[in-house]
């Protein structure tokens, strides 16, 4: 039995090291995104860094479409997306909307779905950090099945996923995500509901 016991512990190990080395490697792939093409709108999930904002009114600026910037705190401002981006601040009020709804990832894929299905929008450009795109990709595609998702990445970790290795704070946080991922898929499959994708 303790055999056993041991040999499922060590198959559980390699099974999960296999699957976070995945979860890296996609996550390294991302920092290089390519080009949208035949985008109809950019959203950006904010949280911890102020590139995921900035590349996301930057982009949306180059491609001349509109921006929703999802799970924006309640005391933030125009003015403090403009300060942040460094552009005028009629630029944040004629193309950019404060979606202030989320609080999590599942909360921006709500906010998102509902965002976009109001007007219209089905090709939608994502831009998150790195390591967090794939869930955020999750989230969206589950709120949202019939939405195409472009992930536009940006690189926000202190060295490229890849070589997470070498900097502990870029372990814990890939760790941590890839266990965030994990936990929303087992999630979204026991508890499914109509127009969820697990």
């Amino acid at each position: 039995m303790l055999r056993v016991m041991v040999l499922v512990l060590v198959v559980g190990l390699l099974v999960a090291g296999w699957d976070f080395a995945r979860f890296v490697a996609r996550a390294d792939r991302a920092v290089t995104p390519d080009p949208p093409v035949n985008a109809e709108a950019v959203v950006a999930l904010t949280g911890a860094a102020d590139l995921r904002i900035i590349s996301a009114v930057q982009l949306a600026d180059s491609l001349d479409l509109p921006l929703l910037i999802s799970g924006v705190n309640v005391d933030t401002s125009e003015a403090d997306i403009a300060r942040i981006s460094n552009v005028d601040i009629d630029k944040i009020r004629c193309c950019v909307m404060l979606g202030r709804a989320a609080a999590t990832t599942e909360g921006n894929g709500e906010e998102v779905a509902g965002w976009a299905k109001r007007n219209g929008y089905s090709r939608i450009v994502v831009v998150t950090s790195e390591y967090h795109m794939e869930r955020a990709l999750f989230e969206l595609q589950t709120s949202m099945p019939e939405g195409q998702f472009i992930p536009n990445a940006v690189m926000t970790t202190k060295v490229r996923p890849a070589e997470w290795y070498t900097d502990v704070a870029t372990a814990r946080l890939l760790v941590e995500e890839w266990l965030k991922f994990r936990l929303a898929a087992l999630r979204n499959t026991a508890l499914p509901s109509p127009g969820r994708a697990g």
